[in-house]
């Protein structure tokens, strides 16, 4: 396959009011430099709105990246039709979801689409809150530790 989509964890999430970041990695197999990252951000804190802010080819490992777990490989045409999906999903506003919850979102659709194996969006439900050393964990063989 041409790509790997996984998602990448940022923060070590320890904190219940400091939960892990977490956003969609598409990389080209083998290659931790560099990939698309599709993630939503605070753009108004008081609020707590988040909005869809990718980074294209971007580098993988960050000062905040802890790791990466494996969801599933893409084709070139895959990797295009999963980028629309995403992009579609609505952003959380009004203190209703974080990031996490939004890939949660994501997920579900990914899952209807059958772009990643039946079971990946109750896998991730049940990741929502915990510390990224549990994430890794449970990720097992898929996750991919940067430290």
């Amino acid at each position: 396959m041409a790509y790997n989509l996984s998602i990448e964890v940022f923060g070590s999430g320890d904190s219940p009011t400091h939960r892990s970041h977490w956003g969609f990695m598409i990389n080209k197999p083998g290659n931790l430099e560099f990939g698309d990252l599709l993630q939503v951000e605070v753009v108004d804190s008081d609020r707590l709105w988040y909005g869809f802010a990718p980074r294209y080819a971007t580098k993988i490992i960050d000062k905040a990246a802890v790791g990466m777990c494996k969801l599933t490989d893409l084709t070139s045409q895959q990797r295009h039709d999963v980028i629309k999906i995403i992009e579609k999903v609505p952003a959380p506003k009004n203190s209703i979801g974080l990031c996490q919850d939004w890939i949660f979102d994501a997920l579900l659709s990914l899952e209807i689409e059958e772009f990643v194996p039946s079971g990946t969006s109750a896998f991730w439900k049940g990741m929502v809150g915990r510390p990224a050393r549990e994430v890794a964990a449970a990720c097992g063989t898929q996750w991919t530790a940067f430290a």
